[in-house]
């Protein structure tokens, strides 16, 4: 079921507003659009990844053989190391969002 889901998922491309090439727009703001749709591509990878985990964790769960188990229990352990790498580089986004809105507003703030 979840191929079926996965085959025709489309790519959701997000495009920029009007108001992001005008000459008045504030390079601030074009950088919190950017770390913005860097925000959300990684929400949909770390997404992706999840089905993944959940695939191999009822593999492990399904399958008698010691030799596959080992090599899936494996497989897992890279890919929650990807998931990690993704936490870091959402944390590294957030605060990366948060020192652009302290150099154009010249306050700090708690973004979600």
């Amino acid at each position: 079921m979840i191929k079926k889901l996965n085959k025709k998922r489309v790519k959701r491309h997000r495009p920029l507003g009007k108001w992001y090439l005008d000459k008045g727009t504030t390079d601030y703001s074009r950088i919190f659009m950017q770390l913005l749709d860097i925000e959300l591509e990684l929400r949909e990878l770390k997404d992706q990844i999840w089905i993944h985990v959940l695939r191999l964790r009822f593999a492990i769960a399904n399958t008698k053989s010691f030799e596959i188990k080992t090599q899936l229990k494996f497989q897992e352990k890279i890919i929650l190391e990807h998931v990690a790498n993704i936490k870091k580089l959402k944390k590294e986004n957030s605060e990366a969002r948060r020192r652009n809105y302290e150099q154009e507003y010249g306050e700090d703030t708690i973004f979600w």
